[in-house]
């Protein structure tokens, strides 16, 4: 059993019922700025339970976990460029398999509602409830997923809303002359700036009347042209 184990396990005992008291307060919808103080309280949680989980890296490596992460792996590779290029040129050791790590945490795909956050947080009581000194490392590796989409959800709920209800722009303005009733005003914008030129309209020259003779002064004038 690790040494902190205990510690951590007691915070995050001790942490999560009220940040669960506060999600299950909210009424309807809520209002963004109803969930700022959740979404801190819940980073605080994640962090604690992120001590208790497996660590985490970009390159998912246990021996290079800050190194560089290879663009292009051949399936069945791992993300580590060193450990990619040491297969690559053949080395034996490479060949072996290296020990893999969980990859970053992921970010739960939209839409976020109030809804999706109270489904999250019963996930997480009831796996958390069954953690003790001697679990496994995936059952908090579990826990620690959950409770950073639960953040990520809070996070998004605390950003400022509008009537657009657009889930690419949460927070952007409203185009009230837009087709269709009122629609936001980034999505207007970037349709009419990917919608084809319209070539401009073609103008017509005016016909010209024939230039006037100058009169020669020299010539003498009638009497009719006086």
């Amino acid at each position: 059993m690790p040494t902190k184990r205990p510690y951590f396990l007691a915070e995050l005992r001790s942490s999560l019922p009220s940040v669960d008291d506060r999600v299950r307060a909210i009424v309807g919808h809520g209002d963004p700025t109803e969930y700022e103080e959740i979404a801190d309280s819940l980073y605080r949680v994640f962090v604690t339970v992120r001590n208790l989980a497996l660590p985490r890296s970009s390159t998912g490596c246990g021996i290079h976990p800050n190194g560089p992460v290879d663009p292009e792996p051949p399936e069945g590779w791992g993300q580590c460029l060193f450990c990619n290029s040491n297969r690559r040129v053949g080395d034996p050791r490479a060949r072996r398999g290296m020990p893999r790590q969980p990859g970053v945490y992921q970010i739960p795909p939209p839409p976020y509602t109030h809804e999706g956050l109270l489904q999250t947080m019963r996930q997480i009581n009831d796996l958390s409830f069954d953690l003790h000194f001697r679990s496994d490392w995936e059952e908090f590796t579990r826990v620690a997923d959950l409770v950073h989409g639960a953040f990520i959800i809070a996070r998004e709920l605390s950003r400022p809303r509008s009537y657009s209800r657009c889930r690419q722009h949460p927070g952007a303005p409203v185009d009230p002359a837009a087709s269709g009733g009122p629609r936001c005003l980034f999505c207007v914008a970037d349709e009419k700036r990917r919608a084809p030129a319209v070539p401009p309209a073609q103008i017509r020259d005016r016909e010209r009347r024939p230039a006037l003779r100058p009169r020669r002064r020299d010539l003498p004038v009638l009497p009719d042209e006086r």
